[in-house]
């Protein structure tokens, strides 16, 4: 309602670990984003989190105009070397279905630390330019193969970027990936539950 309350706040939080395969089911939207320029990005991340706080009537709550709040993440041993000093933040704008570049957070031991004005989805994030991918699959005789599994799945350069689409009665499918990054590229002709029906 916009007006300031006094009382007993319930935090729910979630992390999300850059590490976890299970993050890419949970997240909102998938890892693109507008950065703070208008250009959207591939994300790299290096952790999620889901904030929310109620108040004692289950009234969802949100931080004061002009306030901001403290959040703390830590980051995975896995990712420490390459986690840089300094990180975009990046919130999910559910009204867009993208993230949205907003602040910093500064690499503290372990943690990264940063400021928010709000709260919802957070993530830490390396907004890596982006190219428009597209391709077509066909069998062997040349026939457009439709509904086939086209996967994408970052090897180094474009840490937790994975993606897939179905192509569609001609073959055809596509969507963004990160430039300059090496990615293997996969085809599930029957089912992405089996072995690739190519890979490169």
């Amino acid at each position: 309602s916009g007006a300031t309350y006094t009382g007993l706040v319930t935090v729910a939080a979630q992390q999300l670990s850059a590490t976890d395969v299970n993050t890419s089911r949970t997240m909102p939207g998938d890892l693109r984003g507008l950065n703070n320029s208008g250009y959207m990005r591939v994300l790299t991340t290096y952790g999620m989190m889901a904030v929310e706080l109620t108040g004692t009537s289950g009234e969802l709550l949100q931080v004061a105009s002009g306030k901001k709040a403290t959040i703390t993440m830590p980051v995975p041993s896995t990712l420490q070397a390459s986690a840089p000093a300094t990180i975009p933040l990046w919130y999910f704008d559910e009204s867009k279905g993208l993230w949205k570049e907003e602040g910093t957070a500064a690499k503290t031991g372990t943690n990264y630390v940063g400021e928010v004005s709000h709260f919802s989805f957070w993530n830490y994030d390396i907004g890596n330019a982006l190219v428009y991918f597209s391709c077509r699959v066909v069998n062997n005789a040349g026939t457009p193969v439709p509904n086939a599994e086209v996967r994408i799945s970052a090897i180094a350069g474009a840490l937790g970027y994975s993606g897939s689409g179905y192509t569609d009665a001609d073959g055809y499918t596509g969507g963004g990936i990160p430039a300059g990054a090496e990615l293997l590229l996969e085809v599930f002709s029957n089912s992405s539950c089996g072995a690739a029906s190519y890979s490169k």
